[in-house]
């Protein structure tokens, strides 16, 4: 496998690739935490914490090189402050993921039948929206290539909208979910209704983080 250095010396594009790909590996295992979570399986949730914990610490790895490996005279076509921002934004994927997963880890919580199924489809959306937000990510040394202008760029940013959509989409899961989560507050603990609360909206950090690695590409692109 090629090194940080040594992709460096070609293009620091490939590199946020890879960090999108950790960061989007360590999101994916939302689905199998809450699955556990659900099923009230303890040695299961577990394997998948310690699982995004490894995962986590792996893209804090990349991400660290990427900044080590990136000189301040280095020439690109976008600003070093700008790439590096966008950079900050994928980790924080892999960062929300892991803090929801802590969260998890607290307490022994119990969840109403009737939310399990929305917190599912929660989960699924949030997942459409890394995914969309990777796919972005694979095109950016193609866009580098380009100058940031051209078809490729008309190309993300057709993709940047897309992703602007299904994040919206996650976001009206996640609201509707909240509601209901405080309907049945009188038939729940108030410390497990804040809890999940709270698991919720870091969850959906999760999908927000992808959307705002979006819009910062935008920017960039809009800037060339």
């Amino acid at each position: 496998m090629r090194s940080i250095f040594e992709l460096f010396s070609k293009s620091p594009f490939g590199p946020t690739r890879q960090l999108m790909e950790k960061s989007i590996e360590c999101a994916q295992q939302l689905r199998p935490l809450f699955d556990a979570v659900f099923a009230d399986d303890e040695e299961e949730i577990q394997r998948v914490t310690d699982l995004i914990n490894q995962l986590e610490h792996e893209a804090d790895g990349i991400k660290n090189d990427i900044r080590n490996q990136l000189p301040k005279s280095l020439r690109m076509p976008v600003d070093r402050r700008d790439l590096l921002e966008l950079i900050h934004m994928q980790d924080s994927i892999a960062d929300s993921t892991q803090e929801a997963a802590g969260m998890l880890s607290l307490k022994k919580l119990r969840l109403p039948e009737v939310l399990k199924p929305d917190v599912i489809n929660l989960v699924d959306e949030i997942l459409v929206t890394c995914d969309v937000a990777g796919a972005i990510t694979a095109e950016m040394e193609n866009l580098a290539e380009a100058s940031f202008s051209g078809p490729e760029a008309e190309k993300v940013l057709d993709m940047i909208n897309q992703l602007d959509d299904v994040e919206t989409k996650s976001d009206v899961v996640g609201v509707r979910l909240a509601r209901q989560l405080f309907a049945l507050e009188d038939e729940m603990k108030p410390v497990d209704v804040m809890l999940w609360y709270q698991i919720f909206y870091t969850v959906g950090q999760v999908a927000n983080y992808a959307e705002r690695m979006g819009n910062r590409l935008r920017l960039l692109i809009a800037q060339a």
